[in-house]
């Protein structure tokens, strides 16, 4: 572990500081999620049918739906694209909530549910850059679960601690590595 640094200049600080940012992807094919699922439920059925003895034969009817899977798999990933977004500052981000203030409805939120999550993707969105009335198309267009997962890493960026991420994936490998 690194020697803490604490801050001698603050200029230098400020200069330095940067903002949190994450990719998001968003499969735009959604459509071929059900054939995905029912690709999935085809490939258990093939493993526990009576003529399938093993996975690696080469002439079970899993491989070729697992094959049938991947190909699907690379098709959707085509159709991925990625919104690209950064963190605002605190108070760029308090600014925007004040901007939107709650309704009646929106309790416990402290935000218009409706307006400010469509502001904020568009504030926080730097690839595509988007103005509200995109943003708020997007939103539009979006399932529930994409939009789940845009407006989560919203979330995240904003309100993320600035701490730096410990892996313990990375740790153990590492550690099993210099053992041998």
């Amino acid at each position: 572990m690194a020697a803490q640094r604490y801050v001698e200049d603050i200029d230098d600080f400020l200069d330095g500081l940067k903002l949190p940012e994450k990719e998001v992807p968003i499969c735009m094919r959604g459509d071929l999620q059900a054939k995905f699922e029912q690709l999935e439920a085809d490939l258990e059925a093939a493993r526990r049918g009576p003529d399938s003895d093993t996975l690696a034969s080469s002439d079970s009817s899993a491989r070729k739906i697992a094959q049938e899977i991947e190909a699907l798999q690379a098709e959707m990933q085509e159709h991925v694209r990625v919104f690209w977004l950064r963190a605002l500052p605190r108070k760029a981000w308090s600014d925007l909530i004040k901007e939107h203030p709650p309704r009646k409805q929106d309790a416990p939120a402290d935000f218009n549910r409706d307006k400010f999550p469509v502001a904020a993707l568009a504030e926080c969105s730097v690839k595509p850059s988007l103005s509200q009335e995109q943003a708020g198309k997007v939103v539009d267009r979006l399932t529930q679960g994409q939009w789940a997962t845009l407006w989560n890493a919203i979330l995240e960026l904003n309100g993320g601690s600035g701490e730096v991420p410990f892996s313990y994936s990375a740790s153990a490998i590492l550690q099993a590595t210099s053992r041998s």
